[in-house]
């Protein structure tokens, strides 16, 4: 006789993933070969031929967050990152907003980078053959539905894809330093003194320089998302949040200091603002050959396919997280074959089809929203890391009984909190230099991560008004280590 009652279907993720493969998924999001070449940029608007030390100044002050980050890491048992422990600390409606700012910002940097890749690959395609058999569009477009089926597997498939692609965007840059070291640089020779004076450090602003330093290891607190697919997460966790930050700060602050040997510290600002756009692949082109400029750009392309691959993944453990409390429950589906989140995945991928299908019949200009994509997803983290340095606190003050020194639950995350503050401001402040938005827009846009916020609280109270056992669940298992070293007193 056989049972007609329906089968449970499995909501829980699990995995074996390691330090390195979720290293590699995170640090692939900051596209390392796209944050090269677009340096110089970075290097006009910000500090010059400073740009090295505050690719080393910004992953410092996330490395001082990530001190309380990680050890909440250990005791916030819930893999929602900012969503899991904001709610576990201030509350579930702060929390919810919290995971709705997350999620959008991690959507309009996606949809930024999905139009830049669009745009690369046609122009890569027609490099290569003289014509292009699709429109830009269209190469995005196939980006999305790669992006689709990678999700729709374990994330261990998508974590080989980005450890691929990750090794050959570094052994790249690697490859080009080494043969400017090796030549003995350019005009000036080979020099560190000029590049961390006073002078080239205070050229410029160097506040913004610093923000974009931050920028180059945003990303890091997706670590904590991958909890439940971790290998140990209460070892796992919290050595890739550090080995992300510090990868980020010795990997980013070596490989613009010897790109920049190639020109000296008198001369780079000269040759970058010739052809910021085309620098670096001058460079290589110089220093290494013909070949090696066009596997260069080439990887560049393969560089932004494994940032949207890698924010999908971030995206798709955020709805499957708050699926299982704030969101349809559907989200918190996993593939009884592949294991994983696939309904949450296939949602993301329609949500981002969405927003591209709308930048386009808008009649925008993409490249001019990329710019709009990336200043709001830069404005979003900072918003983020001020609320979870609060919740770091209040956790630790609500919870003493945890063996947690006041350094990691106090200092670090009050320290960390005036600076992210300030870095803030100075994203305010300059958002038409990040954006490149008219003032009418640059307001919408800047108001947008609040819109968002509010949003998410707002859902959270009515869930709280139609479905109270719901609304209850938002704090289940967030912090059970807390409870129960709470009830052994």
């Amino acid at each position: 006789m056989t049972s007609t009652a329906p089968r449970a279907r499995s909501t829980q993720l699990t995995g074996r993933l390691g330090v390195a493969s979720i290293v590699f998924m995170v640090v692939a999001a900051a596209a390392p070969l796209t944050i090269f070449v677009t340096t110089p940029l970075n290097m006009l608007n910000g500090n010059g031929p400073g740009i090295a030390v505050s690719y080393v100044a910004g992953p410092l002050i996330l490395l001082l967050f990530g001190v309380g980050f990680a050890a909440m890491s250990l005791h916030v048992k819930k893999s929602g990152a900012f969503y899991a422990y904001i709610t576990a600390a201030i509350g579930r409606p702060v929390g919810v907003g919290a995971g709705f700012l997350a999620m959008f910002g991690y959507f309009v940097v996606q949809a930024g980078v999905y139009l830049l890749l669009g745009f690369s690959m046609h122009g890569l395609v027609t490099s290569f053959a003289g014509t292009d058999f699709l429109p830009w569009w269209g190469w995005t477009v196939a980006a999305m539905v790669l992006v689709a089926v990678l999700g729709h597997f374990h994330v261990e498939l998508g974590a080989k894809v980005l450890t691929v692609s990750l090794v050959l965007e570094v052994l790249t840059i690697l490859v080009l330093d080494v043969a400017i070291l090796a030549r003995g640089g350019g005009p000036e020779g080979i020099r560190i003194a000029p590049f961390v004076s006073g002078e080239a450090v205070l050229h410029g602003s160097l506040p913004l320089g610093i923000l974009f330093g931050v920028s180059v290891g945003m990303g890091f607190e997706a670590t904590a998302l991958f909890r439940d697919e971790a290998r140990n997460p209460n070892r796992t966790i919290p050595r890739a949040i550090y080995t992300v930050i510090i990868a980020a700060l010795v990997f980013y602050g070596f490989a613009v200091w010897a790109w920049m040997q190639a020109f000296g510290a008198h001369g780079v600002m000269d040759a970058v603002a010739a052809d910021p756009d085309n620098i670096a692949y001058a460079t290589a082109l110089q220093f290494v050959g013909p070949v090696f400029k066009q596997v260069m750009n080439a990887l560049a392309v393969t560089s932004m396919f494994a940032a949207v691959l890698a924010y999908h993944n971030m995206v798709t453990r955020y709805l499957h997280s708050m699926g299982h409390s704030i969101l349809p429950r559907r989200l918190t589906w996993v593939h009884p074959r592949h294991g994983s989140p696939f309904f949450s995945s296939l949602a993301a991928a329609g949500i981002g089809v969405l927003m591209f299908v709308l930048i386009l019949v808008s009649g925008l200009n993409p490249l001019a929203v990329f710019g709009w994509c990336i200043a709001v997803g830069t404005l979003s983290p900072l918003i983020l890391f001020m609320l979870t340095c609060v919740a770091v606190v209040v956790f630790f003050r609500r919870n003493r009984h945890l063996p947690v020194g006041r350094w990691k639950s106090l200092g670090a995350p009050a320290l960390a909190l005036v600076l992210f503050g300030s870095l803030a401001v100075v994203a305010m402040l300059n958002f038409s230099t990040l954006s490149g938005a008219a003032p009418a827009m640059r307001l919408v846009l800047q108001l947008l991560p609040l819109v968002v916020f509010a949003a998410g609280v707002a859902v959270a109270l009515a869930v709280k008004r139609r479905a109270p056992g719901r609304y209850s669940a938002l704090n289940e298992d967030d912090a059970i280590e807390a409870r129960q070293l709470a009830a052994k007193e």
